[in-house]
């Protein structure tokens, strides 16, 4: 992984992974479609609801996480002390 000095990717090196190429995608997708049907998935959604009715806690995520999306993570971070953090920005307060 090759970066030039603003952070971004050098031509001609990639970084890593990222999303498929287009065809790749549609491959994927056309696979996907064919192993999984409409009927399949309706199959399997019921299922996780009942198991959710019935206290899974794992198939109460899997909906709520398709549902409304993963809970945001927030995370408060202070000094030692309990109190706050001061941050310096190099060439800010030169």
């Amino acid at each position: 992984m090759v970066r030039d000095k603003d952070g971004k990717f050098v031509k001609g090196h990639p970084g890593m992974g990222g999303r498929p190429s287009k065809p790749k995608e549609e491959m994927y997708y056309r696979i996907l479609m064919t192993a999984c049907s409409a009927d399949d998935w309706a199959a399997i959604v019921a299922k996780a609801v009942d198991q959710a009715k019935r206290g899974d806690a794992t198939a109460r995520k899997w909906i709520a996480d398709y549902l409304v999306g993963p809970p945001i993570e927030r995370k408060e971070i202070t000094g030692a002390d309990g109190g706050a953090i001061f941050v310096r920005v190099k060439g800010l307060d030169d």
